[in-house]
């Protein structure tokens, strides 16, 4: 039977939204400097931004598209979700280290470092507006699913001068707590809230894998796997993609490769730890992490695929009734309380992705659009002060413009594909240039232009011929969005395939051929050789300067806030004694308060460590 949340749930949902509102004003007093906003000052624990770099990759995606992607096709999805992988292993032995030795503030200053000033701007301007359109896509995806849990649907909300459906008004609320929290507490609140939402995530997904299968086997996991395997449909467990080309798994492999490397997310992560060697740490455990949970949410949807044979008819009004193979299993099998966690989940899957993409957009927009035009016009740097004050304004512009697009989404036509394929539009194009060019310098100042330039130019030309070769349009942009199915020289492709690997190819090619023009000359010699050096030379802190006491208040804040949420589903325990499942809130707490202390050990540690050192230093040994 498929449950309404209630009550507690509601409680549980509203107390995390506050939580995120409170670590946003808890660490806004870190941001003393630029730096500290953008990049923690250089001392983001690893710990804590490994898990921020694992999670940052996720969105509701995972719990909607992801889930309904696993219902159709099995075991496969669970190869595909766990690609990650081995792409971490490239930063572990090369793009980790190679990010922190670039010692920049920002993703983009790379660019003016290794290229110039113009690839840093010409960047900016065809990337900033595309992330902020995904952030409203994310936010209008999100609340598709939590609007129609939280029963909002319905509603519809007068705020005096305007009125909104409970949907508009979830995507407000959802959206303005992103923004506030990100707002006021810089890189310090995306790690430290990153890191309660990989408690919450892990959570629900430790909960509902075991429960899954005891649900399908009357109580018996052993008997839920034996009915998973003889019932499921012929070919679930096939590792190939019956509604996709062989050439998938290459396209994805480059999107995947180039994503866990060098997206500028992934770079801020890396260039925000003390020394380089955490980036090791960093990759090998997001690695681990990356094998391990997605098989804790892949499962369960492999189960409700013999659970719940006809979507179809319990979601007649969702276009894709697949997607809401996870949220089914959970209305049906979790107690409330534990409901309210698999919301709170789904608003940590998005919320993760979204404030780190706000964070570093801020970062570029300050770092390299408002510092470089300010000293220009006004013949100084503006004060640290300002630059902080800058980012703050550009979160709430962004913000504001990417709730206005979630807003809008209805008029838009919006969904998964249209995400999916706008990022096969230009990501490879895009990021290309940065993997090639941190490891090989022998390019132009104008080859990142030119390669990004090329491969856009590329998949918009391909595209439009592929259109006209099936007889479809090919008089504007969303042409660009159509279904295509073509045969190439005896190889089957799709349009994702299509722009990922043309992308990919073309501005490969045109990078590598630009060496022949390699001569360097005044400014750029100096950026390239200074970027050359830096390159070759490790950085390595010394152990006294490498623990902050900021750190320690991150770790701690993240531990108290881990035990509360344990402490809350025990009590709701009590509250639940008259329904099916009720222990698993109990079996939740002791788990979020296992973690909780595990953490705050960890926090001990660290200072008891930097408590010797000072004073094996004060005594001169």
């Amino acid at each position: 039977m498929i449950k309404s949340l209630n009550w507690l749930d509601y409680i549980v949902v509203v107390g995390y939204l506050l939580v995120l509102l409170g670590v946003g004003v808890y660490v806004a007093r870190f941001n003393r400097r630029a730096e500290d906003y953008f990049k923690g000052g250089g001392h983001i624990p690893w710990l804590l931004s490994c898990i921020s770099l694992f999670v940052s990759g996720f969105s509701a995606f995972m719990f909607v598209g992801a889930a309904g992607f696993t219902y159709r096709n099995g075991l496969s999805a669970l190869l595909l979700f766990s690609s990650a992988c081995p792409a971490y292993f490239l930063g572990y032995f090369l793009y980790g280290r190679l990010w922190r030795r670039t010692r920049i503030d920002t993703p983009m200053q790379f660019l003016t470092r290794r290229f110039s000033p113009s690839t840093t701007y010409f960047y900016t301007l065809l990337s900033v507006v595309p992330q902020i359109l995904m952030l409203g896509i994310s936010i209008y995806t999100l609340c598709i699913f939590i609007s129609s849990a939280l029963g909002f649907n319905e509603l519809t909300i007068d705020f005096g001068l305007t009125r909104l459906s409970g949907f508009d008004a979830s995507m407000v609320v959802i959206g303005v707590v992103l923004v506030v929290y990100t707002l006021l507490g810089g890189l310090w609140a995306v790690v430290v809230t990153d890191a309660l939402q990989f408690v919450i995530l892990l959570l629900a997904s430790l909960i509902i894998m075991p429960i899954a299968y005891i649900h399908l086997g009357d109580g018996s996991i052993l008997h839920g796997v034996e009915r998973l395997i003889k019932e499921a449909p012929p070919g679930f467990f096939d590792v190939t993609l019956d509604d996709r080309p062989q050439m998938f798994w290459m396209a994805y492999l480059v999107g995947i490769v180039l994503g866990y490397n060098v997206n500028w997310h992934i770079a801020q992560r890396y260039y925000s730890v003390a020394d380089e060697r955490d980036t090791k740490k960093m990759a090998l455990w997001s690695a681990v992490l990356s094998l391990i949970l997605p098989a804790l949410w892949i499962l369960p949807v492999m189960a409700s695929r013999v659970l719940y044979p006809d979507l179809e008819s319990m979601w007649p009004t969702l276009a894709d009734p697949t997607e809401a193979s996870f949220v089914t299993l959970a209305l049906s099998t979790l107690p409330h309380g534990m409901l309210g966690v698999m919301v709170a989940a789904m608003l940590a899957a998005t919320m993760s992705s979204a404030d780190t993409t706000f964070n570093w957009l801020a970062a570029v927009l300050t770092k390299d659009v408002y510092l470089p035009v300010s000293i220009k016009f006004r013949r100084r740097p503006p004060s640290e002060s300002s630059q902080v004050f800058a980012g703050r304004l550009f979160v709430a512009v962004m913000g504001t413009i990417a709730i206005w697009v979630a807003l809008s989404m209805e008029r838009f036509g919006g969904s998964f594909d249209v995400n999916i394929k706008a990022q096969a539009l230009y990501a490879s194009s895009m990021f290309v240039p940065v993997m090639i060019g941190i490891v090989y310098t022998r390019t132009p100042w104008w080859s990142a232009m030119a390669s990004f330039g090329s491969g856009v130019a590329a998949v918009i030309t391909v595209g439009l011929l592929a259109n006209a070769a099936q007889g479809l349009p090919a008089d504007s942009l969303m042409a660009l969005f159509l279904d295509v199915n073509l045969t190439v020289l005896g190889v089957e492709l799709t349009r994702y395939e299509l722009q990922v690997l043309t992308g990919a190819g073309v501005a490969s090619i045109v990078l590598l051929a630009s060496s022949a023009f390699r001569r360097r000359t005044g400014g750029f010699k100096e950026r390239i050789e200074a970027l050359e050096a830096d390159l070759a030379t490790p950085a390595h802190y010394p152990e006294s300067d490498r623990v902050d006491m900021r750190v320690l208040a991150a770790l701690r804040i993240t531990a108290r806030l881990t035990m509360i949420l344990g402490a809350m589903l025990a009590v709701i325990t009590f509250l639940t004694l008259e329904e099916q499942n009720y222990e698993l809130n109990f079996v939740a707490g002791i788990l979020c308060l296992a973690i909780g202390y595990g953490i705050t050990y960890f926090a001990n540690r660290q200072e008891r460590k930097y408590d010797n050192r000072s004073s094996s230093v004060h005594d001169g040994v």
